[in-house]
């Protein structure tokens, strides 16, 4: 899990060294007039909550926000690689407990028995689907190039994409 965690955030960070600031925070009609860089910090929050916790308890809903990872590429690429070194001393066996509210009017809080493997791979497959719909304001803004034709692709996609191309 380590290194396929590690290759994404890779992926994330060939970007960032590709990408001008101007790009990274333009407001994308296509993404709702968000930005590059405030899906940026979306990821990389989702990764810091898991291994920033103090306790064994884990809520992305009161995650802390840095509008610094999404405002400029140089702080993002320092903070991945923070997170690098945090995944690498990461407990995958620990037990944590997911908090959560899937309701509007902030009612319903849950209490979901998990690991730290798990959210993990929670964050990854959440790290692939902001990663297509970053790709998809790369394309709106003649940036395509940026990227290679995997990044934002389900590992479950190219899996099968092979087994068909293979037979």
């Amino acid at each position: 899990m380590k290194k396929v965690i590690k290759e994404n955030l890779q992926q994330l960070t060939d970007l960032l060294n590709s990408i001008s600031e101007q790009q990274y925070t333009k407001q994308i009609e296509i993404l709702s007039d968000s930005t590059i860089g405030q899906h940026f910090r979306h990821i990389i929050e989702f990764y810091k909550t898991i291994l920033n916790a103090t306790s064994n308890s884990v809520c992305y809903d009161n995650r802390k926000r840095d509008k610094r990872i999404e405002n400029s590429p140089a702080f993002t690429i320092k903070t991945i690689e923070l997170i690098l070194l945090e995944v690498e001393q990461l407990n995958e066996n620990q037990l944590l407990c997911l908090e959560a509210d899937f309701t509007e009017d902030g009612s319903g809080k849950k209490q979901i028995k998990s690991s730290a493997a798990r959210e993990m791979a929670y964050c990854l497959e959440h790290s692939i689907h902001h990663q297509a719909l970053i790709k998809a304001g790369l394309i709106s803004m003649n940036l395509k190039q940026l990227v290679n034709d995997k990044f934002g692709v389900a590992y479950s996609t190219i899996q099968f994409q092979n087994n068909i191309c293979a037979q």
